[in-house]
């Protein structure tokens, strides 16, 4: 590792005073889904709930037939544009020219569709690519794919994603990185995908680092999770000489809670920099805050209404099922427009946590029990 630095905003107020540009990667879009098959455990924690969604579990001659969670994912509220003016608002307010790589899960859809308005150099295409690999997940950050043929390399990441082969995913890494202006990220090494055990998700890190590693060019510091993880990413990149980089991993409203400081002014300048071993993360103050509000919050973002997005304004019409068919129908298809009133209560509880003077006292109990920050 030839120069990787750390820095925390409430720590060092003049962190970026040096350098000309920020740089926010790893944020989701509309064009994202996220599966919901982790829902029923958490919810038959929840009395009352719990009750309703073993009602849904179950199926019912002649009434229903039994709900696989596993079919149903949610999609986060911002579009493309809106997502790329949070980010670029925050750097700003640091005096910093803003370079944003929206990276949705297996869809370049959003990096597309900003090329109308933004230049390559500042809103690359890039993608979050989802890699199963020995028995577990792993999830890359590919930034800046090349136009003209961007479209090519997504269908490409797709095939191996619906049909995965492991032998083939080091000439896969190989091939992207023999593109100088590709920049290859190892987003949240230590996350678990619902159902990966963490035996098999070690073993996969094993291999991969045994056989992809020199086409890895950094590891990701995620300010969606705690730094105890964080930590574990520094060691583990010192381990394999890789520099560490920011991952805000948006998929709500709030901006990334990290980003890179660089002295370039492109996206393309910036992976040259990553690439030759340098990079400089810092810590916003927001990610000081208790992860579980954090957490709270962003669950209020994906529930409320939107009515800027005509067609997507309620949560029932961002959340989808997919039928034994294969089309995906949004919740208020499906409902019909009628919610279950256990759910609309779940949701005005979730707002009464999330907005109003409760969330105070909720915070200040919850950072007493954090984990301390640097």
């Amino acid at each position: 590792m030839k120069a990787s630095s750390v820095k925390f905003l409430w720590r060092d107020p003049a962190a970026a005073r040096f350098f000309g540009a920020g740089v926010c990667l790893h944020g989701h879009t509309m064009h994202s889904r996220e599966c919901l098959s982790f829902l029923p455990r958490y919810l038959h924690k929840v009395p009352g709930i719990s009750q309703l969604i073993r009602r849904y579990e179950r199926p019912r001659a002649g009434v229903q037939a039994a709900v696989d969670f596993s079919r149903a994912y949610w999609t986060p509220p911002l579009s493309p544009a809106s997502a790329l003016r949070v980010e670029r608002e925050q750097i700003g307010k640091l005096d910093l020219l803003p370079l944003v790589s929206i990276t949705d899960h297996d869809d370049i859809e959003a990096g597309l569709a900003l090329q109308v308005t933004a230049d390559r150099g500042e809103a690359p295409v890039s993608v979050e690519w989802t890699v199963p690999y020995e028995g577990s997940i792993l999830h890359l950050g590919i930034h800046n794919l090349p136009p003209h043929c961007d479209r090519v390399w997504m269908a490409t990441m797709a095939a191996y994603t619906s049909a995965p082969n492991e032998a083939y995913l080091p000439a896969l890494l190989s091939a992207f990185a023999a593109i100088p202006e590709v920049l290859i990220v190892l987003n949240h090494p230590f996350w678990l995908d619902e159902g990966v055990k963490g035996v098999d998700h070690d073993r996969a890190l094993g291999r991969l680092f045994r056989e992809c590693l020199e086409w890895i060019h950094a590891f990701e510091l995620n300010g969606t999770r705690s730094w105890k993880e964080n930590r574990a990413t520094m060691a583990l990149a010192q381990a394999y000489s890789r520099p560490v980089i920011s991952g805000g991993d948006r998929h709500a409203c709030e901006p990334a809670a990290c980003i890179n400081l660089t002295a370039a002014r492109t996206f393309g300048g910036f992976v040259a920099e990553v690439r030759a071993g340098y990079s400089s993360v810092v810590f916003l103050p927001h990610y000081q805050e208790p992860i579980t509000m954090r957490i709270l919050e962003a669950r209020w973002d994906v529930l409320r209404s939107y009515p800027e997005y005509p067609g997507r304004e309620r949560w029932i019409d961002r959340i989808y099922y997919q039928g034994e068919d294969g089309a995906a129908l949004p919740l208020s298809t499906v409902w019909k427009d009628e919610v279950p009133w256990m759910l609309n209560g779940a949701k005005t509880v979730l707002e009464l946590f999330a907005t109003t003077k409760l969330r105070s006292a909720i915070r200040l109990l919850l950072m007493q029990r954090e984990e301390i920050l640097p």
